[in-house]
């Protein structure tokens, strides 16, 4: 009779061990699987957190340190009431991000947007604006700020959804003379995609802008998708519907010199936080950029609050994985040892008819097999029933144990990132925790490794006694 025949009968024959033996399975296998699948969930969380959230730093020109800073008078100043001198004067690098550097900067994986821009306030010619609600110099009352880019579409305020394309297309970076402006603006001075904007290059000798006339065309406008709250303080030209972007080139014009062909910041966007240090790094190691005049800041506080809890969470099921994991070994041993002890008659007839050792052991395995099969197959439905509850149960102690540390070291998370981070947790849902074939397959497994080791552990009895000492325990 081959050993598949034997293990059958025994397991159809001895139904209270069967039964028994069944509802151990069972149960290791609902909390093994229970575990898996909160694992998985966790991890896929984690994954769509930092999808949503992203990675962000910024580059700049390190004004304190780098050899490259310059620091021109412009203008000595007396105060005849004082009596005092006062200079005023410009700092700029000599050495600053070129379109080139951002176009290498973009072709690195995992950046997602290279946002770059020069500011200027500058006045336009025949161009009514939106008055703000903060007095200002007759000068400036006719200024917007002006904002010089490589590409709009890769500039901060489009990609968070700030401001929105409305008609028309983006500045690419091979863009010269062109502008994207308000819709608002467009409509209360009756302007139309393809009409001109006029200003004026920047005049070192009267300091204003009154030097070469430069005209701009309009390629697009864009809505803002808040606009300033009635009660709220801005002055005119920093209001949104008031602002106007053009190409580098043209910004470049507009500041009358050549110093400023170039940015002295850079604000980057990743797809993932976790490989911020690595796409530093690879920034870093880009050509062409000399790190003499720049510095890294990283700012990764929101992705790290917000991924907290599921961190937390994903070590507590970790943890709790490899203890049911032992805890079933150790179990299962044991009741397969004191099960052999009372089968010492069987091994001594298998031993006597000349079957061997190894095959005696192989029953034992089959026998466990058979039952494990259905066992762990059922755990799917028992695993179903209570994963998520679990799960979510889980999740919410992880966010208390986070919000009582950050209360013990009173952490400060602005009120911005705050926001950010609850909507991006599942915390009125919980986590989505599903049993897919995948992890029954890391059952099955799992399920087998331990298997083997409490087959192995109860077998050693067998493995070590003689045929003579097994029929004097007989007797």
């Amino acid at each position: 009779m081959s050993i598949f025949k034997r293990a059958f009968l025994y397991v159809i024959r001895k139904r209270g061990k069967t039964i028994l033996l069944f509802t151990i399975l069972l149960i290791m296998a609902t909390f093994v699987l229970t575990g898996l699948s909160i694992w998985k969930a966790s991890e896929a969380a984690q994954l769509d957190l930092r999808q949503s959230l992203g990675g962000k730093f910024d580059i700049f020109v390190d004004w304190s340190h780098s050899p490259y800073v310059v620091r021109e008078t412009v203008k000595e100043e007396y105060d005849e009431e004082t009596g005092k001198t006062s200079t005023n004067f410009i700092m700029y690098s000599t050495v600053q991000f070129t379109p080139e550097n951002i176009a290498a900067i973009k072709g690195i994986s995992s950046v997602k947007y290279c946002s770059a821009r020069q500011d200027t306030l500058l006045p336009f010619d025949r161009v009514s604006l939106f008055p703000g609600t903060i007095s200002t110099d007759a000068k400036y009352q006719s200024y917007t700020k002006v904002l010089g880019v490589c590409n709009t579409e890769d500039d901060e305020l489009f990609t968070t959804g700030t401001l929105t394309l409305a008609e028309g297309r983006h500045i690419s970076a091979n863009d010269t003379h062109v502008a994207i402006i308000s819709q608002d603006l467009a409509e209360r001075n009756e302007l139309k995609i393809g009409d001109y904007l006029t200003a004026h290059s920047y005049s070192m000798e009267d300091e204003s802008f009154t030097g070469q006339e430069i005209k701009v065309q309009i390629i697009g406008f864009f809505t803002p998708s808040v606009v300033e709250q009635f009660g709220e303080t801005i002055t005119t030209y920093d209001k949104i519907q008031n602002r106007v972007f053009v190409d580098l080139q043209t910004s470049k014009e507009f500041d009358g010199g050549e110093i400023n062909y170039g940015f002295s910041a850079l604000h980057i966007t990743i797809d993932d936080p976790q490989d911020m240090a690595r796409v530093v790094a690879d920034i870093k190691a880009l050509p062409g950029i000399d790190w003499e005049a720049f510095i890294v800041e990283i700012d990764n506080e929101t992705y790290e609050n917000a991924a907290a809890p599921l961190a937390t969470l994903n070590e507590l099921v970790v943890i709790l994985l490899v203890v049911i994991i032992v805890v079933s070994a150790i179990i299962l041993a044991l009741v397969l040892t004191l099960w052999t002890k009372t089968r010492i008659h069987e091994i001594g007839v298998f031993l006597s008819v000349g079957i061997r050792k190894s095959a005696i052991i192989g029953q034992y395995l089959i026998e466990v097999l058979l039952i494990a099969i259905l066992a762990f197959g059922l755990s799917y439905f028992t695993s179903n029933a209570i994963a998520e509850q679990i799960g979510n149960h889980l999740l919410k102690q992880s966010m208390q144990t986070e919000q009582e540390d950050e209360n013990d070291v009173s952490v400060a998370v602005d009120v911005g990132a705050d926001n950010l981070i609850q909507k991006s947790l599942p915390t009125e849902s919980g986590i989505h925790v599903s049993i897919g074939l995948y992890n029954l397959a890391q059952l099955y497994l799992i399920g087998l490794a331990i298997i083997i080791v409490a087959i192995s552990a109860s077998s050693i009895m067998v493995m070590r006694l003689k045929p003579r000492e097994i029929l004097s325990k007989m007797s």
